[in-house]
């Protein structure tokens, strides 16, 4: 499993002095690439192969955010591959050692020229070193929407939103769909399934419902195609902080 520790900084804290939801998912995509620029399947690797990994799920289950100059270390290790899809679990600890947040992902190995997915060959399985799978409980890789959402904002995908694959990054569909939540909302557990991508100037709507105290917010395009749908599972602001302090 890689690992890599870092001091959670001021510019990653939101108004509560707690590292952001976005940022956690910036930790676990960083360590992901470091891990595979520390090994065999460098991202150069992929890409003269014509290769990329796109992310097709998250998982994501929060105990508790760090805190402002918090020592924290976050973990990484793939865990299966089944055809064209591979398996990823995170950890963050805590400077105490406690694990903090847990997350569950899933990956489709898509052929970058043909746009198509492919099965990771022998000699890429071979190079990365899997881990036992991590004890928590796994939601279901596709969401089951509660019904027709309200829109409640539209936004303009902008150039510092793109990243090496050309289309946005995974990251920044959380943070749209954060946008529409109430403004107290404490996430405990995030979901997100991808399905299709978008690119610098596309037009996106977020059309929101909440039931069962989880929010699902769709991102679609101006025609009612899907990019992403993205879940998150909330409680009580002040239980929160309470649990937080204590922790």
């Amino acid at each position: 499993m890689y690992t890599y520790e870092m001091n959670a900084g001021y510019s990653v804290m939101d108004a509560s002095l707690r590292m952001t939801v976005p940022a956690i998912l910036d930790c676990f995509q960083d360590a992901a690439i470091f891990e595979a620029e520390n090994g065999r399947i460098t991202v150069d690797y992929l890409y003269s192969r014509h290769l990329a990994w796109l992310l097709s799920s998250w998982q994501i289950v929060i105990g508790r955010r760090p805190k402002l100059n918090e020592r924290i270390k976050i973990a990484t290790a793939p865990y299966d591959f089944k055809g064209f899809l591979g398996y990823r679990n995170f950890v963050m600890n805590g400077e105490d050692g406690a694990v903090i947040v847990r997350a569950a992902s899933i990956w489709t190995l898509v052929d970058t020229q043909k746009g198509c997915p492919v099965r990771p060959t022998q000699e890429m399985q071979d190079g990365y070193e899997l881990a036992p799978k991590l004890e928590m409980e796994y939601a279901p890789r596709k969401i089951a929407l509660f019904g027709d959402g309200e829109e409640r904002a539209h936004f303009k995908i902008r150039r510092y939103q793109i990243d090496s694959n050309q289309h946005m990054n995974n990251v920044e569909y959380v943070r749209l769909a954060m946008e529409v939540l109430p403004q107290d909302a404490a996430i405990r557990e995030l979901r997100a399934e991808y399905k299709k991508a978008a690119r610098c100037g596309d037009e996106v709507t977020a059309a929101a419902v909440e039931a069962e105290g989880r929010h699902q917010v769709v991102l679609s395009d101006t025609e009612g195609g899907v990019y992403a749908v993205v879940e998150f599972s909330t409680q009580d602001s002040a239980n929160v902080a309470g649990a937080a302090d204590k922790s």
